[in-house]
């Protein structure tokens, strides 16, 4: 994989991560007096889980712009 290519992924893998966030955070928040409450507790797993991928993501980014000699930000 080219490091264009990586860069790419990892930019759209944040930008898809960042989105499953909101949603689950809204549901998660929003919407818990009309969820059942085993529901509740995989959604707030799941927002641990993709605050990590989105975290995962954002360094493959910068090893990506590293890669490519793009200040890192």
């Amino acid at each position: 994989m080219t490091a264009v290519t990586l860069l790419r992924t990892a930019n759209s893998a944040m930008v898809a991560f960042l989105l499953l966030f909101l949603i689950v955070a809204y549901l998660a928040w929003g919407m818990e007096a009309q969820l059942p409450l085993m529901f509740i507790a995989v959604l707030h797993f799941l927002q641990i889980l993709t605050a990590g991928l989105f975290k995962v993501s954002y360094v493959v980014r910068l090893i990506a712009q590293h890669q490519l000699g793009q200040p890192l930000r």
